[in-house]
């Protein structure tokens, strides 16, 4: 299954038989599966913001949800202009930590700025982080960052200017950041990589550590969350600017092989 150049979601099934229809993807347009042949992207693709922070000036202007088996959209949740989603793609994760996937968005406009904009598989919003005016929040991953074990999203606030790191959560029927640490940037400004951070239990210390680049982006920090905060625990070194994405594989035996590239090269560690 892919996105083709015109926004068509195409699949060849079993016997070679092509399914495609229209939902005018991004040219970027990255799926995120739901389970249960479901998946997730942003459609309706507008330059009604100018940003261009990721690449280029198209961004999404509606989130599909589509059953890949039979080719149908289930769900269209559009924005008013000047509103976009601004991304490849949504972040399917199970926020609230009830069994069911939310989809987390960065709603971006040239009035309000971004903020980050939960919502269920139906379309329903069910929550809205805070606005720090313009600027892009790039959302990384979630994941039990927190001591008391409850998801948490881990987002960079303006990762080419103002270099915050934030976590989220659920407060009842509020997004609400329970912590911050400045000096981080996860996106280079124009560049189609996004993935510019991992979570896992990197140092086998019993809790998930997210990996995320420096302001200079020349060092990857693991930082660790704490009762009142976040502090960083330990870094890996580069031997120049990042210049791609940071990369994570789980191997056989429970540790964890981290990899990024520099013009130098490729650099790989194993936990």
């Amino acid at each position: 299954m892919y996105v083709d150049d015109d926004g068509r979601i195409v699949r060849t099934v079993d016997g070679g038989e092509r399914r495609e229809f229209a939902v005018d993807a991004l040219p970027d347009a990255r799926l995120a599966a739901l389970g249960e042949d479901r998946y997730a992207l942003y459609g309706d693709r507008t330059e009604r913001y100018k940003h261009g922070a990721l690449g280029d000036t198209v961004e999404g202007g509606s989130l599909v949800v589509f059953d890949g088996a039979t080719s149908e959209v289930v769900t269209r949740t559009s924005l008013d202009p000047p509103a976009v989603y601004e991304g490849q793609s949504p972040l399917a994760a199970d926020l609230d930590g009830n069994g069911d996937v939310e989809l987390l968005t960065t709603v971006s406009d040239s009035e309000l700025g971004a903020r980050i904009v939960v919502f269920d598989e139906t379309g329903e919003r069910r929550a809205t982080g805070p606005i720090h005016g313009s600027g892009w929040r790039h959302q990384l991953c979630v994941a039990p960052f927190a001591k008391d074990g409850r998801p948490e999203l881990a987002v960079v606030r303006q990762p080419h200017v103002g270099h915050v790191l934030e976590f989220y959560r659920f407060d009842g029927n509020e997004l609400a950041v329970t912590a911050t640490l400045d000096g981080f940037s996860s996106h280079a400004f124009g560049s189609h990589n996004l993935d510019g951070g991992l979570a896992a239990d990197l140092d086998d210390d019993g809790s998930v550590e997210l990996l995320v680049p420096t302001t200079d982006r020349r060092t990857l920090r693991a930082v660790e969350r704490t009762a009142d905060g976040a502090r960083v625990d330990w870094g890996l070194a580069l031997d120049g600017a990042l210049r791609t994405n940071v990369a994570g594989v789980a191997l056989g035996d429970g540790r964890v092989s981290v990899g990024a590239g520099t013009d130098s090269g490729v650099l790989v560690w194993q936990g």
